[in-house]
């Protein structure tokens, strides 16, 4: 595999690890939240998180299988890596900063209010890593050449695209939180 694999299989490894701290952030909001709408909406984004982390541990060996053929944008990746590795940062203090407050039995809903513009920006940053991905695999699914890559990149792109889909709706959940927050 060529170096622009290399970086895109870290790039997976790093958006599993964000996956599965998103899930596990989630999961505490969900259950320390008095607010049984705000809770619903947590633990929805957290199953589906953990979700997330299973289907990229499943796509890497997919794209072993089948690498694209070529990354246009190395420059984009490098940027959107940055960006992953900074949120699984923020999602680690987070989830400290949330646990902490469970020694005092404290309702951690004014929080997440709070933080909703850093969840939103974990969202907004997975959606983009993910609408690369589907752009560096659309031309494979419609090459005549080998069929078998072409099969398997069909299967990346809708799996990718399923994990999109849900990004963007965890965006649209926590406006949804932050529209309730100032009524």
């Amino acid at each position: 595999m060529h170096d622009s694999s290399d970086k895109l299989l870290s790039i997976i490894d790093e958006m599993k690890e964000l996956e599965r701290y998103l899930a596990i952030l989630y999961g505490i909001a969900a259950a320390r939240t008095n607010e049984p709408f705000i809770g619903a909406i947590m633990r929805k984004i957290s199953i589906e998180s953990a979700m997330h982390n299973y289907i990229l541990t499943m796509l890497k060996s997919l794209i072993h299988e089948c690498p694209p053929r070529r990354i246009f944008d190395l420059e984009t990746l490098l940027s959107l890596q940055g960006s992953i590795e900074e949120a699984i940062t923020h999602a680690k203090s987070l989830i400290d900063y949330m646990n902490s407050m469970e020694k005092v039995n404290y309702d951690i809903t004014n929080t997440i209010i709070e933080k909703l513009n850093d969840l939103e920006s974990y969202e907004e940053n997975a959606v983009k890593v993910y609408s690369f991905l589907l752009r560096s695999y659309l031309p494979i699914t419609s090459t005549r050449i080998d069929e078998k890559h072409r099969i398997i990149s069909k299967l990346i792109i809708k799996l990718l695209k399923g994990i999109s889909d849900d990004e963007k709706n965890h965006e649209e959940m926590l406006e949804v939180v932050r529209e309730i927050s100032l009524k």
